[in-house]
């Protein structure tokens, strides 16, 4: 038997390093760490291999002190779902990805991450981000000091927040290609097209019908793809497309509030003729309430060359969804309230705010 072992070592150690480099790719973290200590050649080859660390529960903190035999430069994608006291993310300069999901995000927590230096860092997303500190942290994130190299920044979860420019802040951002908000307002969508000119890609929900008399300073000719939830769509895209000519990919989300059906998509086309001329693909889910008699979509769908796609899927009552990429109406996005849009005159703007939150969670929710 042992000379059985010993042959069998022999074999393994004939193996070349990128052998057991590519089978450590999929072996997890916390398994890898079970090798370590077995021979100095191992020990070597763990330290190359790049870590993709996801974090989901802990029973006590020193279920992540296996993290610590491993060296700071081997971390290239860390997501927490959990509180990471353990973990020092000032040691992690090699991190392309940190994701951070989890409640009750502390003080402490956030100055970690933000005062962190990550210079290789291209992707970043957290979630739940406490409502009193949205704005602060989202301009520190944004802010290239800290991470030169970040592509791809999102704040997603159940909370709602909305950016409110800093006018203090006007320091251009070049490296975002890609931004996810929750909910943004309008003076936020124009100072944040503003202060990252090379923007590509872009998703978010407005909680509010946009103003004719808030206009944006200049076209932003590098946004390609937008995702958006709106309040009044064919009147708020009509505010907003002619200010990014190049846009290439459109998704829209809300509510149809014209009596027609037909008139919603006719404004549409005539938008998408006027103000995009690149656009390319075209998706909807776009809900109407009412008793009217269903158009034939075949007459929505010849509108425009886009339309094609479009179905009409029905709810248990009067609900309609017009989309191009559901296959059936979501029960689970039933809606029964409507939309209040907020304006200036409106007392009940917190009613207002509520319900719109409601409403768009339901039908915006990935």
């Amino acid at each position: 038997m042992n000379n059985i072992r010993t042959s069998s070592l022999h074999w393994l150690e004939m193996f070349p390093d990128e052998i057991f480099l590519e089978i450590f790719k999929y072996v997890k973290p916390i398994d890898l760490y079970s090798f370590i200590g077995h021979n100095q050649r191992i020990n070597n080859i763990i330290r190359d291999v790049k870590l993709n660390i996801i974090i989901e529960f802990l029973h006590k903190e020193d279920d992540l002190t296996y993290l610590m035999s491993f060296l700071p430069h081997q971390f290239i994608h860390l997501e927490l779902n959990i509180a990471w006291k353990v973990l020092d993310l000032h040691s992690y300069t090699r991190l392309r990805s940190l994701k951070i999901n989890h409640y009750g995000l502390s003080k402490s927590e956030l100055d970690h991450i933000l005062t962190a230096k990550l210079p290789c860092l291209e992707q970043f997303s957290i979630c739940n981000l406490p409502f009193l500190v949205e704005n602060k942290f989202l301009h520190g994130v944004l802010d290239d000091k800290h991470f030169p190299s970040l592509k791809m920044c999102q704040f997603s979860g159940s909370y709602c927040y909305i950016l409110i420019p800093n006018k203090q802040y006007q320091s251009l951002n070049l490296t975002i290609r890609t931004l996810i908000l929750n909910f943004l307002n309008q003076s936020g969508l124009i100072s944040l097209l503003n202060i990252l000119p090379n923007l590509r890609r872009l998703e978010t929900s407005f909680p509010v019908s946009i103003r004719e008399s808030e206009n944006f300073n200049l076209n932003h000719i590098s946004l390609e793809q937008l995702r958006i939830g709106l309040v009044d769509p064919s009147n708020d895209l009509e505010k907003i497309l002619p200010y990014i000519p190049n846009l290439k990919q459109l998704r829209v989300t809300g509510k149809i509030n014209e009596q027609s059906i037909l008139e919603h998509f006719q404004k549409l086309t005539k938008m998408f003729c006027m103000y995009t001329s690149n656009l390319e693909k075209f998706d909807c889910e776009l809900y109407h309430y009412g008793c009217n008699k269903q158009i034939d979509i075949f007459i929505i769908q010849q509108l425009h060359p886009l339309f094609k796609m479009i179905q009409c899927h029905s709810g248990n009552n009067f609900e309609q969804c017009y989309t191009t990429d559901l296959m059936e109406f979501p029960i689970s996005k039933l809606i029964t309230c409507e939309f209040r849009p907020i304006s200036s005159g409106n007392s009940s703007i917190l009613y207002s705010m509520i319900t719109y939150i409601l409403v768009m969670s339901t039908i915006h929710c990935e």
